[in-house]
């Protein structure tokens, strides 16, 4: 008997096989200092290569167990295949019998590796003119901004720590922090996850810079690896789509099953099997039914297991170098991890103690999603909708299953479902819509469309006037709702299951556990539980969908992202353009938790724009403009005078950027009646972002109407953009619920929050809308700042300390457009040449 098993554990792994009916089961087991295995988990049933196919299974420094159950303990192959992965893993493989009293340890737990340093000057050569990646490009443009921020991030992930790494356009941020990464890669094979904010940058990543790199750097016995992760309901689920096409009589409307029909052909081509890879966009009702459910899936047990798309695409982020993902994928891992305590193992993202945030200003907003609470009508309803509509949905063709069953458990389930599921779901329907009308209709009243839950809305007169019974009601009849799909799933167990019965159950429980979550954010933003942590609550509506969104989210953000994040990392590098606001990172680090006395930041680095600003660009400010705050309708009519103007200067070639939608929409209707069809006018809303900007680069002298989404993370180089009009300056509107909550604390703590909060956060924004126009060393252009504010009030030098040093004209309308028509003349660009 072996007496490398605990006792203890012995008849743990004994039991468990037995459990399996004497096949093959795999454990992840702890081993002391001894080589005694002294704790263990089942990781997986089946033979012994489905291990592979489950990212951070075990973890470095423990041993996979693997029981033959013929008894003989010789590896096989297979076994030998594994072991091999694993120790690359610095996971040992052991052999036991069915008993567990025989052990035949294949390969020992690896000690653990020691930490070898990268050389800040190898990354720098990299970098360099005489280096892998100019020799491959053929070309090389000094960047030395690029090498500086590349040898200060090769510290970091030889010391730890974090950094704050502001780097202007031009720079070349990500190979900055790629090269480090990939060389920490190759010689301590530990990943870095990359997170962005933006899809474009996502796709930069994944498919430019990192194969480009890969292509550079790669030799003999190192080849870099990345991947690119997305979140769950990205990708086309195999099994939901077959269950599908069998149920589409009774599941989908008939307008909806041809375009089912089409994503089933799709799926036997598509590259990746995610949304971003289909030519046309499904219909939500339509995705709700097909895409990946981490609650619905069977994993090893699923008959598309090999062929999965999310698999492959974990599969791969488990193996590779780099990983991408943006911030809302990040932050969905912490709030898992957080709710699990699991900080070793694989969540939603593999396990890493490297991390770059790029666009990393963006972490905060992101966060706070992830780490509250969201409701919408439109979640409501189409989660109701799941169930049955139009006498189709989940329920209808579970009925239609049991149709012709004379066994009993099958017809009491029918008569369930006719007459509890049924009526519980009309319940609930009358019920939340009821509530929902009463929620828009009370916002009518409130400004903007939206309202602060504070401590007194728990005696506002909405609730005597039905809510309260309106909201009872709705959890009422969802409460109801899980009793009766309880009791069929109760009865369905004593009957002969069939395959499809049973994946018809599996998809209401998930129904069912959305829906309980749907209760849990209802309660908590409308009627929370007293004490707690400090949250803000609110609600507001979308006039045009008529939609209401309910939200709770965390006041004080910076301390749970220090816990979360920060401390349990050995290195974060945070990124972006715009981190400084003007010249230090005060804003940012207190805004994540990073500042004050014992701030762990380790290094804080501004790196300008190589660009020649001076001679590429000019800045003018308009001072005779009406003020936006004092006349709002003047200020309007200003603005599109103003675009007028600046378009005959400049041949169209334009960027104006707004800060609310119905200022766009406004000036969008005015613009097209002064400019008629002489330059193609592209309007946000009206057109996906990504075909508004293929056809303003087409064009080549478009005008392009954008609100928040465009100030950045768009890259138009060139001709094609040659003029940038900002409408005013970017402040956050101080009586939105999360910002007003966020000025009320800064206000009980003493801190001004115009100066503390919105002020700098508008430098932040203000600077990343002006980067939106010179992109490369040729780019020219003018851009104009229709607020004089920045000007005429003492607060001015912050907001335009730290943008780029471009030539600048300050005056009336008249000067500051003569000096861009002698821009536009005296570079050959625009109308007037």
């Amino acid at each position: 008997m072996s007496e490398r098993i605990a006792p203890g554990i012995r008849a743990y792994l004994a039991g468990e096989v037995a459990a399996a009916g004497g096949r093959e089961v795999s454990f992840a087991a702890e081993v002391d200092r001894d080589g005694v295995i002294t704790a263990a988990r089942v990781v997986a049933r089946g033979t012994v290569d489905m291990v592979l196919a489950l990212p951070g299974m075990a973890c470095r420094g423990e041993m996979m167990l693997h029981n033959h159950p013929s008894g003989y303990l010789s590896p096989s192959q297979a076994d030998l295949n594994v072991a091999a992965r694993l120790h690359d893993g610095g996971i040992g493989f052991g052999i036991i019998d069915n008993g567990a009293t025989e052990l035949y340890v294949l390969v020992e737990v690896p000690r653990v590796r020691e930490i070898s340093r990268i050389d800040p000057f190898d990354v720098i050569d990299t970098l360099g003119e005489r280096g892998p990646i100019a020799a491959h490009l053929g070309q090389y443009e000094d960047r030395r901004s690029q090498r500086d921020m590349a040898a200060y991030i090769a510290d970091a992930y030889n010391d730890g720590g974090i950094q704050l790494m502001e780097a202007g356009t031009g720079v070349g941020k990500s190979f900055a922090y790629l090269v480090p990464a990939l060389a920490w890669a190759r010689t301590n094979q530990e990943r870095t996850i990359v997170s962005t904010n933006t899809i474009n940058l996502q796709e930069q990543l994944v498919g430019k810079d990192l194969p480009l790199l890969r292509e550079a750097l790669a030799t003999d016995e190192y080849t870099p690896s990345f991947a690119l992760l997305k979140g769950w309901r990205n990708y086309l689920c195999l099994l939901r789509l077959n269950q599908a096409v069998g149920s589409q009589r009774t599941l989908l409307e008939q307008d909806k099953v041809d375009e089912l029909i089409r994503l089933s052909e799709w799926s036997s081509h598509t590259a990746d099997g995610t949304l971003s890879d289909l030519p046309v966009m499904p219909s939500p009702e339509v995705w709700d039914e097909v895409s990946a459910e981490a609650d619905l899936c069977p994993r090893l047990k699923c008959p598309h297991f090999d062929r999965c798309f999310l698999f492959r695409a974990r599969r791969r982020a488990a193996e590779a170098d780099v990983v991408v993902v943006n911030h809302h994928l990040l932050a969905a891992d912490l709030s898992v991890r957080r709710a699990q305590d699991n900080w070793e193992d694989a969540a939603v993202l593999p396990p890493y103690k490297r991390l770059v945030l790029d666009e990393g200003h963006h972490l905060e907003e992101v966060a706070a999603s992830h780490l509250g609470v969201q409701v919408t009508s439109r979640m409501v309803r189409r989660l109701l909708s799941r169930f049955e509509r139009n006498n189709r949905g989940l329920a209808p063709t579970l009925l239609h299953d049991l149709a012709g069953r004379t066994d009993q458990p099958s017809r009491e389930s029918a008569e369930l479902l006719r007459e509890r599921l049924f009526p519980a779901l009309a319940d609930a329907r009358r019920a939340s819509d009821a509530m929902l009308v009463r929620l828009y209709e009370r916002l009518a009243e409130a400004p903007s469309g939206q309202l602060r839950l504070g401590d007194d809305f728990a005696v506002d007169a909405i609730w005597d006037e039905g809510l309260a019974f309106e909201l009872d009601a709705t959890l009422t009849a969802f409460r109801a709702l899980r009793e009766v799909v309880e009791m069929v799933a109760d009865r369905l167990a004593q009957a002969d299951d069939t395959e499809r019965r049973g994946r018809a159950l599996s998809e209401l429980g998930g129904a069912l556990r959305r829906m309980d979550a749907i209760s849990d954010g209802l309660n908590r933003t409308l009627r929370p539980a007293p004490g707690g942590p400090s949250t803000v609550r609110w609600m507001e509506r979308s006039a045009r969908s008529q939609n209401v969104q309910l939200s709770a989210v965390p006041l004080d953000l910076a301390p749970l992202l220090r816990e979360l994040l920060f401390d349990r990392l050995d290195t974060v590098v945070l990124t972006s353009a715009t981190l400084a606001a003007s010249g230090d990172f005060d804003f940012l680090e207190s805004r994540l938790g990073l500042g004050g006395e014992s701030s762990p930041v380790t290094e804080r680095q501004i790196f300008p724009s190589p660009f020649d600003y001076p001679s590429q660009c000019l800045f003018g400010v308009p001072t005779d403009l009406p003020e936006p705050r004092e006349d709002e309708v003047g200020h309007g009519a200003a603005v599109v005078q103003i675009v007028c103007d600046l378009a005959f200067a400049s041949d169209g070639g334009m960027f104006v950027l707004f800060t609310s939608h119905a200022s766009l929409r406004r000036a969008a209707a005015e613009l097209r009646m002064a400019l008629g069809a002489r330059w193609p006018l592209l309007v946000q809303g009206e057109a996906p972002r990504d075909v508004l900007l293929r056809r303003f680069r087409e064009a080549e002298n478009a005008i392009l109407l954008g609100t928040d989404s465009f100030w950045e993370g768009v890259d138009v180089p060139g001709r094609a953009l040659r003029a940038l009009v900002i409408n005013k300056l970017p402040f956050k509107v101080p009586t939105e619920p999360l910002t007003a909550a966020r000025l009320e604390r800064l206000a009980e703590e003493g801190q001004d929050g115009f100066v503390h909060y919105l002020l700098p956060h508008a430098a932040l924004k203000l600077k990343q809308g002006f980067g939106r126009l010179i992109r490369s060393r040729k780019d020219l252009g003018v851009i104009v700042l229709l607020d004089s504010r920045a000007v005429t009030k003492r607060y001015g030098p912050m907001l335009l300390g730290g943008l780029p040093r471009a030539e600048r004209v300050v005056g009336t309308w008249s000067q500051v457009r003569t000096k861009c028509e002698d821009f536009f003349a005296r570079h050959g660009i625009g109308a007037i040449v």
